[in-house]
């Protein structure tokens, strides 16, 4: 079952499509208060159409499909990254907050899916991700190396593997805080991220499909 109001999206990500007023209640875990008030919708996708510019294929190792309201992507390689993006991008600039709404997640041996954000290409990017259903990762990936920046257990873990997680970014002044099911686990200062790019996407890695049910991007504006 969706979970937002539909709404039908037509060219360039910058675009600001729908207003809406949202405020951050206080987080127990990292006693930070936000001041995030006034929020524009940016970007919003419900995956009900193909109209969105998210990639759509299939070969013998990976596919990424819009079917039934929801994208699903798929890996079948245990040794391998892969990852998908969209080919617009946001702004860094401005204080922010993104959205992913997991619905299903289907994994085997050692896998992961997140978030990617930052991204220059596949090989340039960092991301947010679940790995094993119980661990959170942050991480850098330069010139296709991989650096681990933050990693933790996720408390109240779902134990069967179908269930999806809410994933959440939010970029408030010099930090980008991290949170599973809206509780907070991480953060990540600015002053130390080197961002080589602005696009966003989505990460698989190992032998796992995941179904995404929603995507937003809500940014505050200044002045």
């Amino acid at each position: 079952m969706k979970k937002l109001g539909s709404i039908s999206l037509s060219g360039c990500l910058i675009a600001v499509l729908v207003m809406a007023y949202t405020s951050f209640a206080q987080d127990n875990q990292s006693g930070v208060s936000s001041t995030l008030r006034e929020m524009s919708v940016m970007y919003e996708d419900q995956f009900d159409t193909h109209t969105n510019k998210w990639p759509e294929y299939q070969n013998s190792t990976s596919s990424a499909l819009i079917e039934n309201g929801e994208y699903h992507i798929e890996h079948n390689d245990k040794e391998s990254v892969h990852v998908v993006l969209h080919p617009d991008g946001i702004s860094r600039g401005m204080d922010s907050m993104i959205q992913i709404s997991i619905s299903d997640v289907r994994g085997s041996g050692k896998y992961s899916y997140g978030f990617v954000f930052g991204a220059q290409d596949s090989s340039n990017n960092y991301s947010f991700q679940i790995r094993n259903g119980n661990i959170y990762v942050i991480e850098q990936m330069f010139d296709g190396k991989r650096k681990e920046i933050a990693s933790g257990e996720i408390d109240n873990i779902f134990s069967s593997n179908n269930f999806g997680k809410t994933l959440k970014l939010v970029k408030q002044r010099d930090k980008i805080r991290f949170y599973v099911d809206d509780n907070y686990v991480d953060e990540l200062s600015l002053a130390n991220a080197n961002f080589t790019g602005d696009l966003i996407g989505f990460l698989v890695e190992g032998r796992v499909k995941i179904s995404v049910d929603w995507t937003r991007t809500q940014i505050k504006y200044k002045g």
